[in-house]
């Protein structure tokens, strides 16, 4: 009796040490990787309550993101309509886009919600169109820095809104009836970033 009592019991631990090898074994594998990294692209559009008529941008671009720290490039394309005679009785109308690029850091720890600060350079050219035969009549290129604060969603792995505001500031253009002044203050964007993070 003494030794199917101890055949049991030996048997009882051994079957007990092989689950929770097995269990350690499975946490092991499960085990989310060292470091987080991303790969993404970003669509949105922003209105930039500084721009005549306050109009709206669309916003397209790519990026990467280690850690806290994100690198993008992204266009920005006019999608808004400004008219005006340049020259009388012409109407012309304002075109312009501009490029670069933003590098953003997450502020707090991985949660539901991530605030986000970014800073941006961009590269761009304005030109007034010719309504009637769709020529650019007056052209010239300027700078633009962005600052903003942007709240994502998180929870959701591939797919991620935000919602930002901040301050833009152009410089360099010098272009009739519009000055840097005329495109420099507060915008705001809503915008999605779709890709693949590793946590």
């Amino acid at each position: 009796m003494k030794k199917i009592c101890w055949i049991l019991c030996f048997g009882f631990g051994f079957a007990t040490a092989q689950e929770l090898d097995s269990v350690a074994i499975d946490t092991i594998n499960i085990e989310p990787p060292t470091h987080f990294l991303g790969a993404y692209l970003t669509g949105g559009i922003s209105w930039e309550a500084s721009t005549p008529n306050h109009n709206i941008f669309s916003v397209l671009g790519v990026g990467i993101q280690y850690e806290r720290w994100m690198l993008g490039f992204s266009r920005n394309d006019f999608q808004g309509s400004v008219e005006s005679f340049v020259i009388f009785p012409n109407t012309f109308e304002l075109k312009y886009r501009y490029g670069g690029i933003d590098l953003g850091y997450q502020l707090n720890e991985k949660n539901w919600m991530s605030i986000i600060a970014k800073v941006g350079y961009y590269r761009g050219d304005m030109v007034w169109r010719n309504q009637e035969d769709g020529q650019n009549f007056l052209r010239d290129e300027f700078s633009l820095v962005k600052f903003s604060l942007a709240g994502e969603l998180a929870k959701m792995r591939y797919i991620r809104p935000s919602l930002s505001a901040g301050y833009q500031k152009m410089n360099e253009l010098d272009l009739t009836r519009v000055a840097s002044s005329d495109f420099s203050g507060l915008f705001i964007a809503a915008g999605i970033r779709i890709g693949y993070f590793n946590q």
